[in-house]
């Protein structure tokens, strides 16, 4: 799997990942809030706050009591401010629970000509009391109130957040995912589209091919017959070697269009990569170094490929004249070979990348844009063939050219072809030893 592909995926499940663990957090957060929320607000803890009314009523029934029954009634009442007692967690309320029964034992306890006065001291102290809860009631509203609206608060957040992450990752999954499926969906149109009009070329050439050659080749039979009637030197023999080069470049042109058009299937031959580079390199030398420009050689692998020699010669022999051209003063022109793992025909593979590499004046960006467009070229003598021609013999070996430029830094043409499978190289090494 190309490490492109592997980062894309691991970044989505990162993503992922965070996702779940904010929601699960923010899952946790709510639950705990709620649970202390429902905690508090038990029947039991809100009753705390009705310890005065419940002490009142139950002093009122023991007072109305009959007279058989207000032992028992006292007992209730002294069980219930021991439960309240327990039940009540504010000191200053504990403390006047503790008046109430030390007030009640007194008002049970004492002759009824004291009982007016510790009567208004008993229900007193519960007017207090009461007072107490009512504050105590009203400080744990605002506070539920006020965690009411933190979890209020943090649940909205949460869903922002939410929000915010799905839409982060549905533009994740878009950037990542769905935007090179489109764009890879455009290149597979628009090479479908020049595959069709490439075939449809085809066609016309082979008519059009048969066409202009027969009757260039009946003017190259009478210019012969008309150069052997003037003398050299004469104008007339300068107009017809005129005629003749422009006879040679029409056959150029259109030996070229059908090679461009109808290209012959490769005769595939598994060598190394090394080989190859080394026999351009002794044909192309000294045509060179007369311009003033070296062609150096970088073998970083001398992995094998199956290859056509003399078509890929043909590509080779293009690329390095380019570049030559590119510096008018002469220079370096650099021959690499590197072995790497990328993409072909949508499946990874181990491949040999040649790089051509130069340092002239680098391609323009509208040249770019039309660089291997049939017949465009920017030279005075060109076809505008030569780049289409070795795009379909690259293709035609499975492989494909990429390239990159600068201005006035130089320009790199990389040819990637597959590296030769094992059983092509045990082939190839049968038939050499045969």
């Amino acid at each position: 799997m190309k490490s492109a592909t592997r980062f894309r995926l691991a970044e989505l499940l990162a993503v992922v990942i965070l996702v779940i663990a904010a929601l699960a957090w923010a899952e946790r957060m709510a639950w705990r809030q709620i649970s202390t929320l429902r905690k508090e607000m038990r029947v039991r803890e809100i009753d705390r706050f009705r310890s005065a009314d419940e002490l009142r009523a139950a002093i009122f029934q023991w007072q109305n009591s009959p007279a058989d029954a207000r032992g028992t009634n006292a007992n209730h009442v002294r069980t219930l401010i021991q439960t309240k007692l327990r039940e009540t967690h504010s000191a200053s309320e504990q403390e006047l629970i503790r008046g109430i029964a030390s007030s009640f034992d007194d008002f049970t306890a004492n002759v009824s000509s004291e009982n007016a006065a510790l009567r208004q001291r008993l229900f007193g102290l519960l007017e207090t009391l009461s007072q107490s809860n009512r504050a105590a009631a009203e400080d744990f509203m605002r506070e539920a109130n006020a965690a009411l609206t933190r979890l209020q608060r943090f649940l909205f957040v949460s869903l922002l957040g939410l929000l915010i992450c799905g839409a982060a990752i549905v533009t994740l999954i878009y950037r990542r995912t769905i935007a090179p499926l489109r764009t890879n969906l455009s290149e597979s149109r628009a090479i479908i589209e020049r595959q069709e009009k490439l075939a449809s070329l085809g066609v016309l050439a082979t008519g059009i091919a048969h066409e202009i050659r027969n009757p260039l080749t009946a003017i190259k039979v009478r210019l012969f017959t008309l150069k052997a009637a003037h003398p050299d030197g004469s104008s007339e023999r300068e107009d017809l070697e005129v005629i003749r080069d422009e006879i040679d470049r029409l056959e150029r042109i259109v030996r070229e269009f059908l090679q461009f058009a109808r290209p012959a299937e490769p005769e595939l031959k598994a060598m190394p990569a090394e080989k190859l580079l080394r026999s351009v390199q002794e044909l192309l030398q000294t045509p060179l170094a007369d311009k003033s420009v070296e062609l150096k050689l970088e073998l970083e692998t001398n992995e094998w490929i199956a290859v056509d020699p003399d078509k890929m010669k043909q590509v080779l022999i293009n690329f390095i004249q380019n570049g030559a051209e590119s510096m008018e003063s002469g220079g370096v022109v650099t021959l690499r070979s590197r072995l790497e793992e990328q993409v072909l025909k949508g499946k990874p593979a181990r491949v040999v990348v040649i790089d051509i590499s130069d340092r002239g004046k680098g391609i323009p960006p509208e040249v770019q844009k039309r660089l291997f467009d049939p017949f465009f070229t920017t030279k005075e003598k060109g076809t505008g063939l030569g780049l289409p021609i070795a795009a379909r013999i690259v293709e035609k070996h499975g492989g494909v050219i990429q390239y990159h430029t600068q201005p006035n830094r130089g320009t790199t043409f990389s040819i990637v072809l597959p590296a030769a499978a094992p059983n092509e190289i045990e082939l190839q090494s049968v038939v050499d030893r045969g």
